[in-house]
Order: C-alpha cells, then sequence, then structure tokens
C-alpha cells in the first residue's frame, strides 16, 4: 500500500486554493515561463480548470513558500498530469525533483485508477528538477510546439507508470522521506535504483 506523503527531510506539500492564485501568478510571471493573462483573468481560470490538487511546495525547515506543484486534468484513461513550478532563487538544487517525487506518489496513492502520471516541460525548465529530472522516461517530444521568449521550443512528455512506481519509485522516495539513516549506502546507491526507472520503463507501460 502507498502511503500519500507530503514531506521529506526539506520539503514540504502544503494544501493551497485559489486564495494562493496571487502568489502563483507572481511565480509564474516571474519565472517568464508563460504567456500569461492579466491577474483576474487568471483566478477565474484557476477556478474553472480541472485541479484535482494544488500545493503550495515550502522548504520544510522554514516554511518559506519556493513554489507550487498541482496535479490536474485527470481523465477517463487513468492519467494525470503534475504542474511543478519553483523560485530557483529560493528553491536549492533537487528540491523540485522531491517535490515531483512527492506529487507523483500522492497521485498514485490517492486515486486508484490512476496508473500513469506525466509532465509536460521544455528544455528551459526541466533543469529545475535537478538529478531526478534526469532519470524519469521520457514518452514523447513535440519540435518547436510552444513559443515563448522570443523562440520555438521543443515540449517534452515525460511519464511514470504505476507499477513503475510501485515497484521501484515508492522504495527511492521513502529513502528521501526517512534521511540519511534509511540510505545506508549512500547518494550513488539511490541514483543506481532510481536509473532502473529509465533503463525499464517499457515493462511497467501497461
Amino acid at each position: 500500500m502507498l502511503i500519500p506523503h507530503v514531506e521529506t527531510q526539506r520539503t514540504t506539500l502544503a494544501i493551497a486554493d485559489v486564495s494562493d492564485g496571487v502568489a502563483l501568478y507572481e511565480l509564474l510571471l516571474g519565472l517568464g515561463l508563460h504567456s500569461m493573462p492579466p491577474l483576474k483573468v487568471f483566478v477565474e481560470q484557476m477556478k474553472k480548470q480541472d485541479i484535482s490538487a494544488l500545493f503550495a511546495i515550502k522548504l520544510r525547515h522554514t516554511g518559506e513558500t519556493v513554489g507550487f506543484g498541482t496535479l490536474h486534468e485527470m481523465d477517463p484513461a487513468g492519467h494525470i498530469q503534475v504542474g511543478i513550478f519553483t523560485d530557483t532563487d529560493k528553491a536549492r538544487y533537487g528540491l523540485g525533483g522531491e517535490a515531483m517525487m512527492l506529487l507523483v506518489n500522492y497521485a498514485f496513492a490517492t486515486w486508484e485508477n490512476v496508473r500513469k502520471v506525466y509532465f509536460v516541460t521544455t528544455d528551459a525548465s526541466i533543469d529545475r528538477l535537478g538529478w531526478v529530472g534526469d532519470l524519469i522516461p521520457k514518452e514523447a517530444t513535440l519540435p518547436e510546439h510552444m513559443f515563448f521568449r522570443g523562440c520555438l521550443w521543443d515540449v517534452h512528455f515525460y511519464a511514470i507508470y504505476r507499477r513503475m512506481w510501485e515497484k521501484q519509485g515508492a522504495d527511492v522516495l521513502t529513502r528521501l522521506v526517512e534521511g540519511p539513516d534509511a540510505r545506508p549506502k549512500g547518494l550513488r546507491a539511490l541514483v543506481r535504483h532510481l536509473r532502473k526507472l529509465v533503463t525499464r520503463p517499457k515493462e511497467y507501460a501497461r
């Protein structure tokens, strides 16, 4: 049984709602990753969007908000999308990756019908996930599909399947939740374990 963890040793997911729309808007505006409508329109759009869960991403030891994460657009096929946005001036390297793993696990642990969790990104933002971003299987790329910052960007789709997560990913997250004492073999062993998610993704794509 999966446990819907919302905290690692340094990262916390805190329930957020539409009242946090201004903070989210300002973060997205600062990141420059999207063409933003006026604030009032953005908040109204938030109310209408199919968002299953919205979290503020916080530093565990200070409580400072460094980003936001969503689980949205759940479809009848059991697919749900992750959205994650962090302030790189406040979030340390790899914190976005930890938040991503918490969100993925939360989706599988909360909704039994979810069989695939995916996210969409460009080369402009994939590095925000740190080393975790390099280890999540890529499913597809749409060349020059999104325009911002004055140019066209390739859009990449990454996905993790429930069977993959239950067999390997959940254990990796548990090590991050429980801390160094749960990782007697050190970070290298953890990274080797994570790489299995990439080298054998088709085994779980059902």
